[in-house]
C-alpha cells in the first residue's frame, strides 16, 4: 500500500527520498518565523558554526517549502547543501528541482 507522498510523488525515488526527510509532518506546529530561520542561520555560518547554520537553512527551506515559495527553496536548500556537501544529497535535489518539490509539497499539506 502507497503513503500520501509516494500517492502524490509517483516513481520518482531521488525526490521521493528528499521530501521525507524535508518535508514539515506538521508544518503548523513550526512557530518560527522564517525571517528568524534565516536570521539564526547567517548568525551561525558568519559565526563558523557549519553544524548551526545548515540546520537552520534546512529549516527555513522547510519553512519555505510550506508556504510554496520556489525561489527560497532553492536559495536556502543550495545554502544547506553548500554547508554539508555530499553528506546530504537531499538539498541538492530540492534545490534543483525546487518548482517540483513546492507543487509535491501543496499537494501533500493541501489536506492536513
Amino acid at each position: 500500500m502507497l503513503n500520501r507522498l509516494q500517492e502524490i510523488i509517483g516513481d520518482d525515488v531521488e525526490m521521493y527520498g528528499a521530501m521525507t526527510r524535508l518535508l514539515f509532518l506538521d508544518p503548523k506546529r513550526i512557530t518560527t518565523p522564517l525571517e528568524e530561520a534565516v536570521s539564526q542561520a547567517t548568525s551561525f555560518e558568519s559565526a563558523g558554526n557549519k553544524i548551526r547554520a545548515e540546520l537552520w537553512y534546512r529549516i527555513a527551506g522547510g519553512i519555505a517549502l510550506y508556504r510554496g515559495d520556489a525561489d527560497s527553496v532553492r536559495k536556502f536548500f543550495e545554502k544547506a547543501s553548500m554547508i554539508s556537501g555530499d553528506s546530504r544529497p537531499e538539498y541538492k535535489t530540492v534545490a534543483s528541482r525546487s518548482q517540483d518539490a513546492v507543487s509535491i509539497a501543496r499537494k501533500y499539506y493541501e489536506n492536513l
